[in-house]
């Protein structure tokens, strides 16, 4: 295969990696026969006041189980950057850099250092910004926050879609299955915050061992059975709940999921959302908007309470379950 250029190179932090870093790195592989991929350090990243979400190591554990998948490792040097320009002001072979938009000006600050040090200078190639189904650009602080998956699915029109509306037997079935582990809940139980409890018993068991979710999800029923009258009998303070929503039992509403969103944009606060019909499936929309990381508890019928962590993996997993992909 004939490629435009014999040496390229690319970089950039490369945490959780999306479809926007695929896009770049696609087109480095296209038009390049052997690519440089710088990724920043995490000595680096705090010197630049960045806090990736990965370590280091994970980021390049990722990338090389990407480049083997696409059966590119062969052509790929991985190079960790300390600075801005990594080996691209003294490797001779270099011919160009594909940066985005917002990374051009590093290419221009590379591209002086090369004159300085008799240099050709790198052809510099944008590669457009890749957007995600809400029009918006794809970006890792977008996925961590919520918003969207590493493939740009926006998650809340998605849930919207599905709102007010029955689940077919397959995906009924799939839930039935509990989605994380099956944990016993004491004092000593650690969660990574925001967290996010579903259900009576599971919200009462964590209030009982002095644990305060962030949001809590309630009903007043324990298996379909009215058994709490107030929320002072699940072990809250205040008197009333922050929401009141209606949902239908074996559908997530569309003002549950709006409701949800928002308490989740508030999560610095404890909030309460009491569900007037059932919160059984509550655990999605909370799951698929809630930021990375965090973790979300909820009551499986005669199994105990689930644990699922928020990260792109479980999100992506729970979106297949839902046929969202």
């Amino acid at each position: 295969m004939n490629y435009q250029f014999g040496h390229v190179a690319c970089g950039g932090t490369l945490d959780i990696l999306h479809k926007g870093h695929i896009s770049v790195l696609n087109r480095a592989f296209k038009i390049g026969k052997q690519v440089s991929i710088g990724i920043t350090t995490d000595l680096f990243c705090k010197k630049i006041g960045k806090t990736p979400l990965e370590t280091q190591k994970i980021r390049g554990n990722n990338l090389v189980a990407y480049l083997k998948l696409q059966n590119l490792e062969k052509r790929a040097k991985i190079i960790w950057l300390g600075d801005i320009y990594g080996t691209t002001t003294k490797d001779k072979t270099l011919e160009a850099i594909i940066v985005s938009d917002e990374t051009v000006q590093g290419a221009d600050l590379i591209n002086k250092r090369r004159v300085k040090h008799k240099l050709n200078k790198l052809k510099v190639i944008i590669c457009p910004q890749i957007l995600a189904e809400d029009g918006k650009k794809i970006s890792t602080g977008r996925i961590k926050n919520g918003d969207i998956s590493t493939e740009g699915l926006s998650y809340k029109q998605c849930l919207l879609k599905l709102g007010d509306s029955r689940f077919n037997n397959q995906i009924r079935a799939n839930l039935k299955k509990p989605f994380g582990k099956i944990i016993g809940i004491t004092k000593s139980t650690k969660f990574e915050k925001p967290l996010i409890a579903v259900g009576d018993v599971s919200v009462k068991n964590l209030l009982k061992n002095r644990i305060s979710p962030n949001i809590s999800i309630v009903d007043f029923l324990v298996n379909r059975k009215r058994v709490f009258a107030n929320l002072s009998q699940l072990g809250f303070t205040q008197p009333n709940p922050d929401y009141i929503i209606k949902n239908a039992p074996g559908q997530i509403s569309k003002n549950l999921i709006e409701t949800i969103k928002k308490a989740i944009n508030n999560h610095s606060t404890s909030q309460v959302i009491l569900v007037k019909g059932e919160e059984d499936l509550a655990f999605i929309p909370a799951l698929l908007l809630s930021p990375i990381p965090a973790t979300i508890v909820y009551g499986q019928p005669n199994r105990g309470a689930v644990f699922s962590e928020a990260t792109a993996e479980t999100k992506n997993k729970l979106c297949t379950l839902l046929g969202l992909k």
